[in-house]
């Protein structure tokens, strides 16, 4: 049996803060591998922040050999794959982290993403909701299942409600997504004068 594994979150944020939020989903973020390959790890996160992705690559393959019951390194190849636009090559490098440990929900994330690039809303929405089943604290799943209810579904109750989470789980302040929620709950409330029944 399979030991459990502590991970780490370390968020990788591509700037895109406009007035409102956009329609773009947040970047998946890199996920952390067990302490005895974390300095390996280390490496390649230092490389994919220096603008290094082949390096990176390299590192994390070598560690998906040196581990191969890690899911990590896996994600996070298909991080570097996804950020290349390689669709397919993500969601095998995720499915493949998810056979090897099927508790990481940064993989089910991962392939949300890759959903939701290919407009299948749908299986994003299925993806980032096993995400946040497996890690309810998923500041991300919430952000772009909020997402996916505001822009395709239209269901601004549910919007509002995971662009709320979405900010109260994050460290920095996101002016432009509180201001979003700000114009989603006035549509919410009803008019002054209105009838009522």
């Amino acid at each position: 049996m399979r030991t459990n594994i502590l991970w780490l979150m370390l968020v990788l944020l591509l700037a895109g803060c406009a007035a409102t939020p956009n329609n773009t989903a947040k970047e998946p973020p890199v996920q952390q591998a067990p302490t005895a390959v974390a300095p390996d790890l280390s490496a390649a996160i230092a490389a994919l922040k220096d603008g290094k992705p082949i390096v990176a690559e390299a590192l994390l393959r070598g560690l998906a050999q040196l581990y191969p019951q890690a899911g990590a390194p896996w994600v996070n190849i298909g991080l570097i794959m996804f950020r290349r636009g390689e669709w397919d090559r993500a969601q095998q490098a995720a499915e493949r982290a998810l056979a090897l440990e099927p508790e990481i929900a940064v993989a089910d994330y991962l392939l949300g993403m890759v959903a939701h690039q290919r407009n299948d809303a749908p299986l994003a929405l299925k993806h980032y909701t096993t995400a946040l089943e497996k890690a309810p604290q998923h500041a991300h799943s919430h952000y772009n299942l909020a997402l996916l209810y505001d822009t395709f579904y239209q269901d601004i109750e549910k919007a509002v409600h995971h662009y709320y989470r979405y900010l109260a789980l994050i460290t920095d302040e996101d002016e432009a997504t509180l201001a979003w929620v700000k114009e989603l709950e006035a549509q919410l409330a009803p008019e002054e004068g209105a009838d009522e029944g």
